[in-house]
C-alpha cells in the first residue's frame, strides 16, 4: 500500500509520440466499486492488455491511493508511484497490467465528479475525462492516439441509472456491465451513475435517452420533445452530410450538475451542463443555444470520436468543425437559425481571444504537453476556426468540401489523424492550393482590418495585416446602407496584398466592407466611419449587416478607436430598432459591463448604467408583452436596477411588466441586484429558504459576494485564495460577484492582493478549476495604471499554466481599458 502520488506530470508530446510509437493497446477493463457513494473515496481496478516493442515505459494513474500494480503476474514496487505515473519495466511482446486503486471522488467537474442535490439530498455522479483526468478515476495510457476497446462493471446502489460509452447491460442487482463497441480515446470515456430521471425515445433505430437529477424531472419532460426533435433532425443531417450512420449505438444525453465546459462529445453518452435545461421559461433564442450544442457534439461523434487528432495541437480539427457544422445543420435542419448568434456571440469571442496576447494560430500549436493545449481551447479554436472553415467550403465549393470530409471519415475510420490527412482528402477531392490557403489562414495568427476608402471610381476596399504578419484573402460583399435603411449587397470581391476597387451606382449613407458577416477581420467604414455608421444604424433593418457593424462597434471601442460615449449614443439611439433579442442581449451585455463600467471612468459609471438601464426599459416597454423580447430586456433592467424597493417588489410577484411572471433565475436575478445595493441579508436568506437546490446555491454564493460589506467581502476573498469545500460553481459564482460596480472604494484593497495571492491557489487546485476560478475573479473593474503595474509584475513570477493564461487576458483586457480612458479622457 501506497501514499497519494506528489502532484502530477503533465505528459508532454516527445513523451506520447514514443508510446504510441512503442504500444499498441488492445483492451481495458475497469471495475468500479460506487456501492457507497458518501465515502471520499471509492475502488478502481484497471486490467489493460496491451503489446510493446520496448522494455520500459510508464502508465498514468492520479488516485489517492494505490493498493496494487502487476505486471505480468509481477508484483510492481508502489514506492515507485510518483506525480501521477507508476513505471513499467521489463516489458514483453504481450502485456498484461492490473492496477487497483483509490480514487478520489472531485468537487472541480473533472474525474469522476460526485453531486450531492440540496433539493433532495440525492448523490450523482459523472466521470469527465477531458483533456488529461481520466487516470483520475482509473489508470490507463492517456493520450488520444492509443485507443482501446473498454469494458467497464459497476457496482452501485441498486435504483441507479448507470450510463456509459455503451449500452448498459444489468448484471445483477447493483451490478452493471458497459461495452463500447468501437475503440476509445480516454479522454472521452464515461460514466454517468446515480438516481437520474431519463426521458427515452428512438430515432431511425437508434435508442436515444435524455437524463438529468430527479429534481430537475419536470423542466426535463417540459422541454424533451424539443431537445428529441433537435437530436432527430441531427441524426438525418449528419447521416446525409456524412454518408456514414452514427457507429456507436445508443445515444444518450445527460444533463449534469457542476459541469465546466458547455458539454462533452463522450461516444454514446454526451454530457452537457445542466443549466440547458433551464428552470423556468426558455425563450426561443436561448432554444437554439442549446440546438447548437446539441448538434456540436453530434457532430463530434464523427468528428473527433470516429475519426480522432492525433495530438492536442490539432484540438482544432474537433472543435472547428463541430462548431461550423453545428451552425450549419441548425440553419438548415432545425427552426433555429444560428448564424446571427455566431456574428454576435460566437464571433466577438473568438476575436477578443485573437486580439490578445495569447492569440495562436488556428492550426499547428505545437503544444509542448497536455496543460499548454488545454490553454489553446477556447474562442479561436472553437468561433475563428468555424469562420475560417465558412470562408473555405466557399473558397473550394461545398461539393469538394463535403467531399473531403467524407473521404477523411471514411478513410481515418476508429482511428486518428492529423491535419496533413484532411488536406490530402480535400486535395483528392478537387480542391487546389490548399497548403497556401491553410498557411495564411490556420497557421497564422491575429486579425487583418477592412476598411473602405471614398474614391471617384466607387469605394477602394483596403486590407492592413497586424504588425508582422502577412495580409490573408477576405472574399466578401460590400454592402451599401440608402437613407431608408436598405441595404444593397454588392457581387463578391477578394482583397488582399492590392486593395479591390467596387464600382458603387448612387450616393450610400454607409459602406459596409462585409455585408454578409463572412470575414474573419475587424470591420472599419472610411475616414469618416463613425459619423455614417451613426446617420445609418437607427434604420438599418439587415440583421446580417447590423451584426457586422455592432462588432465593430465594440472592437473600436476595445481598441481605443472610437469613444466610449459614442458608443454609448450608438446603443442609445440604435438599438431599439434592431429586431434581434439575440443582438438586443449582446450588445446591452456590452453597454452594462464595459461601456459603463471597465471603460468608464469611476464617477461616470453610475451616470452611464442609468442610460444603459433607460435603453433596457425602452425595449421592454417597447415589446409586445410575454413575447421573448420582453423578457430578454427585462433581465438586462434587473442588472441595472438601483431602487432596492423596487426589486423587492418585484421579488414579492408585483410591479412586474404586463405578461412577466417570475421564475426560479428570474427570482435570483432580483436577488443577486439587491445584495449588490445594501448589506442586508433578508431577501437572500428568504430566497434560499423558498430555493435551496443547486442552482439556488450557486446564486447565493454570487449574492453573498456582491454585497458591499466588508465582511462580506473578506469572507468572499477567503473562498478564492484558500482550500474550502465549496464546490466549483460556487467559487465561479463568487469570482463573478466579488468585484461589483459601484463598489471600488470598497473592493481597492483587494487589488494587490488578487495580484499577490491567486497564483498560490495552484497548490491546492488544478485543471480547468484552477483557471477559471482566476478567470471568473480577475479584478475587471481596476482599470488603473496602477493595477496593471501589479498585473505585469505578477506575469513576471511563476505562474501555473492554467493561471498565467487568465492573467494574460485579464491584463489584456484592463491594459485597453487603460488605454481607452486615457485617449478619451
Amino acid at each position: 500500500m501506497s501514499a497519494g502520488a506528489d502532484g502530477r506530470t503533465s505528459l508532454t508530446r516527445t513523451e506520447a509520440e514514443a508510446r504510441a510509437a512503442a504500444l499498441s493497446v488492445d483492451s481495458v477493463e475497469v471495475a468500479l466499486d460506487l456501492t457507497d457513494p458518501s465515502l471520499p473515496t471509492f475502488g478502481s481496478r484497471a486490467v489493460i492488455r496491451f503489446s510493446s516493442s520496448v522494455d520500459a515505459t510508464f502508465v498514468d494513474f492520479a488516485g489517492d491511493e494505490l493498493v496494487s500494480a502487476t505486471l505480468n503476474g509481477r508484483p510492481l514496487d508502489l514506492g515507485s508511484w510518483r506525480r501521477a505515473r507508476i513505471p513499467l519495466t521489463g516489458l514483453g511482446a504481450d502485456n498484461v497490467l492490473e492496477v487497483e486503486g483509490r480514487m478520489g471522488y472531485s468537487s472541480d467537474g473533472e474525474g469522476l465528479h460526485r453531486h450531492v442535490d440540496p433539493a433532495d439530498g440525492r448523490t450523482y455522479l459523472y466521470a469527465m475525462s477531458f483533456l488529461d483526468a481520466a487516470p483520475r478515476w482509473f489508470a490507463c495510457f492517456d493520450q488520444p492516439d492509443l485507443k482501446a476497446r473498454c469494458t467497464f462493471e459497476v457496482e452501485a446502489p441498486e435504483h441507479w441509472t448507470v450510463l456509459g460509452n455503451g449500452p448498459s447491460e444489468t448484471l445483477g442487482p447493483g451490478r452493471w456491465r458497459i461495452v463500447a463497441p468501437h475503440p476509445l480515446s480516454t479522454y472521452f470515456t464515461t460514466l454517468v451513475a446515480g438516481p437520474y430521471a431519463s426521458v427515452h425515445g428512438e430515432h431511425d433505430g437508434i435508442p436515444l435517452g435524455l437524463h438529468i437529477r430527479a429534481s430537475l424531472r419536470s423542466e426535463l419532460e417540459a422541454q424533451a420533445e424539443d431537445m428529441l426533435a433537435v437530436t432527430a433532425a441531427s441524426f438525418d443531417y449528419y447521416h446525409r452530410l456524412f454518408g456514414i450512420r452514427y457507429p456507436f449505438g445508443e445515444y444518450h444525453q445527460a444533463f449534469v450538475p457542476d459541469f465546466n465546459a458547455g458539454a462533452m462529445e463522450n461516444p454514446g453518452c454526451v454530457t452537457f451542463r445542466d443549466s440547458y435545461v433551464p428552470r423556468g421559461r426558455i425563450t426561443h433564442a436561448e432554444q437554439g443555444t442549446r440546438a447548437g450544442t446539441i448538434a456540436h457534439e453530434m457532430a463530434h461523434q464523427w468528428f473527433g470520436d470516429l475519426v480522432t487528432m492525433r495530438w492536442w495541437d490539432d484540438l482544432w480539427l474537433n472543435e472547428s468543425f463541430a462548431e461550423y457544422l453545428a451552425h450549419r445543420c441548425c440553419t438548415e435542419a432545425t427552426p433555429y437559425a444560428l448564424w446571427t448568434e455566431f456574428g454576435i456571440a460566437r464571433k466577438d469571442w473568438g476575436s477578443v481571444a485573437d486580439q490578445s496576447p495569447s492569440t495562436h494560430p488556428v492550426a499547428g500549436n505545437a503544444a509542448p504537453d497536455a496543460a499548454a493545449a488545454l490553454q489553446n481551447f477556447d474562442g479561436i479554436s472553437y468561433a475563428k476556426g468555424a469562420a475560417v472553415l465558412r470562408q473555405l467550403a466557399t473558397y473550394v465549393g461545398d461539393e469538394v468540401f463535403l467531399a473531403g470530409l467524407r473521404d477523411h471519415i471514411s478513410g481515418h475510420a476508429y482511428g486518428n489523424a492529423t491535419f496533413a490527412d484532411l488536406v490530402g482528402s480535400w486535395t483528392r477531392a478537387g480542391a487546389q492550393d490548399l497548403p497556401s490557403w491553410a498557411q495564411a489562414w490556420l497557421r497564422t495568427s491575429g486579425m487583418d482590418t477592412l476598411d473602405v476608402e471614398h474614391a471617384d471610381e466607387g469605394v477602394r476596399l483596403v486590407a492592413t495585416p497586424p504588425p508582422g504578419q502577412p495580409v490573408r484573402p477576405h472574399t466578401v460583399q460590400v454592402g451599401l446602407v440608402d437613407e431608408a435603411g436598405a441595404v444593397t449587397v454588392l457581387d463578391p470581391v477578394t482583397v488582399g496584398t492590392d486593395p479591390a476597387v467596387v464600382p458603387v451606382a448612387g450616393p450610400a449613407v454607409l459602406v459596409t466592407p462585409d455585408a454578409t458577416d463572412v470575414a474573419w477581420a475587424k470591420l472599419r467604414f472610411g475616414p469618416d466611419g463613425w459619423e455614417r455608421v451613426a446617420a445609418a444604424l437607427p434604420g438599418l433593418t439587415d440583421e446580417t449587416a447590423s451584426v457586422g457593424i455592432w462588432n465593430a462597434v465594440r472592437d473600436a471601442v476595445r481598441d481605443a478607436g472610437l469613444d466610449p460615449r459614442r458608443a454609448l449614443a450608438l446603443v442609445e439611439s440604435s438599438l431599439p430598432a434592431q429586431r434581434s433579442e439575440v443582438v438586443w442581449d449582446s450588445v446591452l451585455t456590452f453597454a452594462r459591463t464595459q461601456l459603463a463600467a471597465t471603460y468608464a471612468p469611476v464617477e461616470e459609471r453610475a451616470a452611464r448604467a442609468r442610460r444603459v438601464r433607460a435603453v433596457a426599459w425602452t425595449l421592454v416597454d417597447g415589446a409586445q408583452p410575454a413575447s421573448d423580447r420582453q423578457l430578454v430586456a427585462f433581465r438586462q433592467a434587473v442588472r441595472l436596477e438601483t431602487d432596492p424597493s423596487r426589486l423587492r417588489a418585484w421579488f414579492d410577484g408585483s410591479a412586474l411588466p404586463s405578461g412577466l411572471a417570475l421564475d426560479p433565475e428570474l427570482v435570483w436575478a432580483v436577488v443577486e441586484r439587491w445584495c449588490a445595493l445594501q448589506t442586508g441579508t433578508g431577501l437572500l436568506e428568504e430566497a434560499l429558504s423558498r430555493d435551496p437546490s443547486a442552482s439556488g446555491q450557486v446564486h447565493a454564493a454570487r449574492a453573498r459576494a456582491a454585497r458591499p460589506d466588508p465582511e462580506a467581502k473578506a469572507a468572499a476573498w477567503r473562498l478564492l485564495v484558500e482550500p474550502s469545500t465549496a464546490g466549483a460553481y460556487e467559487l465561479y459564482a463568487t469570482g463573478d460577484g466579488f468585484w461589483a460596480v459601484g463598489q471600488e472604494e470598497l473592493t481597492q484593497a483587494y487589488v494587490p492582493r488578487w495580484f499577490a495571492e491567486i497564483g498560490r491557489t495552484a497548490r491546492f487546485r488544478e485543471g480547468w478549476a484552477l483557471g477559471q476560478v482566476a478567470t471568473q475573479s480577475f479584478p475587471r473593474t481596476a482599470a488603473t495604471p496602477e493595477a496593471l503595474r501589479l498585473a505585469d509584475s505578477a506575469l513576471r513570477g511563476d505562474l501555473a499554466a492554467q493561471m498565467r493564461r487568465a492573467v494574460v487576458d485579464g491584463t489584456d483586457k484592463l491594459r485597453r481599458a487603460v488605454a481607452s480612458l486615457d485617449r478619451w479622457a
